[in-house]
């Protein structure tokens, strides 16, 4: 059995600095404070289980609780977080529905890898690659920028895509996926990042046939790798 790991909320956090003008539009302090604690999620800075309490959240945060209050309700929509016995904490996302949206988002990236090889900026692709490159040779590499190339990979691909929807859903489900606790999964940085460089071969081949199988054996591979780390 998974068991979650003790939560706590008072990890360091980054503070919102209001430089408004009294009277300026508070969309974009809503906005900041929903990603600021988006964030504290896909990073772990708040874990499965972890509450999310309005006052402490509006005092790390230096901001009023209504934006706080709102990018919650944001956040339980979106699914990330839940109401439990009369808290609001943040949902686990079990192996069980990982895998399930792996299934998903190998559909998806499949037909994004496949289209975005008609549409590839060669220039751009090469800063992708360099990256991935970097982040292989550096042997001290950390979650947070592994987790920065990835995105970067394959938003990248979704965006080449050209399609609108596509890109809103991959990146929804890469939200939830990135949810599930890496503690949990098997280390996949050297193979992984060798995948996406055979991915980025295909593309800079515009060959959307190859990409799209490459992609398939990308995320079959991440798939594999959790049944064999935890013998099931």
């Amino acid at each position: 059995m998974l068991t979650p790991r003790d939560g706590n909320q008072d990890r360091k956090t980054t503070k919102i600095v209001d430089n408004q003008e009294p009277g300026a539009d508070s969309d974009s302090l809503s906005e900041r404070t929903y990603r600021l604690i988006s964030g504290m999620i896909m990073n772990g800075e708040l874990s499965y289980g972890d509450p999310l309490q309005e006052r402490r959240l509006a005092e790390m945060m230096n901001v009023s609780r209504t934006p706080v209050r709102e990018a919650i309700g944001r956040l339980e929509a979106e699914g990330l977080v839940e109401r439990k016995a009369g808290r609001v904490i943040v949902r686990e996302v079990r192996l069980k529905e990982f895998v399930e949206i792996l299934h998903v988002r190998k559909l998806l990236e499949c037909d994004a890898a496949r289209e975005a090889a008609k549409n590839i900026d060669a220039k751009e692709l090469q800063k992708v690659r360099t990256a991935i490159e970097k982040l292989l040779e550096n042997r001290t590499t950390n979650a947070t920028e592994l987790r920065e190339v990835d995105d970067m990979f394959h938003n990248f691909i979704a965006e080449a895509s050209n399609n609108k929807l596509l890109v809103e859903l991959i990146n929804d489900l890469r939200r939830r996926t990135a949810m599930f606790d890496h503690e949990r999964m098997p280390n996949r940085m050297q193979p992984g990042n060798k995948e996406h460089l055979d991915i980025i071969d295909a593309l800079e081949r515009r060959d959307g046939t190859l990409a799209s199988a490459r992609m398939a054996r990308h995320i079959n591979n991440v798939h594999k790798s959790i049944f064999e780390h935890w013998g099931i």
